[in-house]
């Protein structure tokens, strides 16, 4: 399973996730995507074989849930929407919720397909659409939910989670109560003098680090939905060591040090390299 956290900020809706893939009683790997930029292209036809494109300011699609249904999905959905085909002139194309609603059939598509062949319920995920219908509209998050009816078939709904355009955090997978628990003791704990301040990264990071929680963990990837389109960012981490002090007579034998790494789903960028001349490192979320 995993944890999945939205809000609102000065750039637009950000969404946060851990890495782990796996479950409770075992796990595949600790750097594993949940966040993916979901690309729109607007085609149309013209003289020549290839046709005339318009690529619009990417979407993002975010899940918690079942690996193998979650990825299926988004390449479905993804699939369709680098391929949309406009009579006429170009347009805004296709809205958040209609992206939205797409990924819910999606969802329901692969949860039926998958469960032809294992009737169990272990297929179902939680998804997240989030973007922006225009580059100057406000950016705006629809939960993606599976649910199987009285029959056993699997039905897709997109639900907008207006509580994150206003101001709110949206959790979704394992962990929600936890999450619940942790903002329940920030809103205990706040005074006049010191009032509440919410960091999703540390609470994010909070439940990675709860026993109880043990299918939310690995590293932290992140995405945030700006005019311009989603973008995923490499993350700044504190990584904290001990050194020899070489003044030993005048403090402790060993010091406690802190440096930071960039890093993407936990993997050093240092290890990755430069693309031709280019560090990829231009922008980065402060990974707790």
């Amino acid at each position: 399973m995993t944890l999945v956290l939205a809000w609102q900020t000065v750039e637009g809706i950000a969404v946060v996730a851990d890495t782990r893939f796996g479950s409770a009683m075992r796990t595949v790997g600790e750097a594993g995507p949940k966040i993916f930029s979901v690309p729109i292209i607007l085609n149309k036809h013209g003289k020549l074989i290839e046709t005339n494109k318009h690529r619009l300011p990417s979407m993002g699609f975010a899940f918690a849930g079942n690996v193998f249904a979650g990825q299926t999905a988004n390449g479905l959905a993804s699939t369709c929407l680098q391929n949309l085909l406009v009579h006429g002139e170009f347009d805004d194309g296709p809205t958040v919720v209609e992206v939205a609603e797409l990924y819910a059939r999606c969802a329901a598509i692969v949860v039926n397909e998958r469960r032809k062949w294992d009737g169990s319920d272990q297929h179902l995920f939680d998804g997240l659409v989030f973007g922006r219908d225009r580059p100057e509209a406000p950016a705006q998050a629809y939960e993606i939910r599976v649910d199987l009816d009285e029959t056993g078939i699997a039905v897709g709904s997109a639900i907008e989670l207006t509580q994150v355009t206003r101001g709110g955090l949206a959790a979704l997978g394992s962990g929600g109560s936890k999450v619940t628990e942790i903002l329940d003791k920030i809103v205990e704990a706040a005074t006049e003098a010191t009032p509440a301040i919410v960091n999703p990264l540390e609470i994010l990071r909070q439940v990675m680090n709860d026993p109880d929680v043990p299918s939310v963990s690995g590293f932290q990837q992140f995405a945030v939905a700006t005019p311009s389109g989603v973008e995923l960012r490499p993350g700044l981490r504190p990584i904290t060591f001990e050194m020899a002090n070489p003044f030993p007579q005048i403090g402790p034998s060993l010091l406690t040090q802190q440096r930071f790494e960039y890093q993407i789903l936990g993997f050093d960028m240092g290890d990755i390299g430069n693309v031709g001349k280019y560090f990829p490192g231009a922008t980065y979320f402060a990974s707790s």
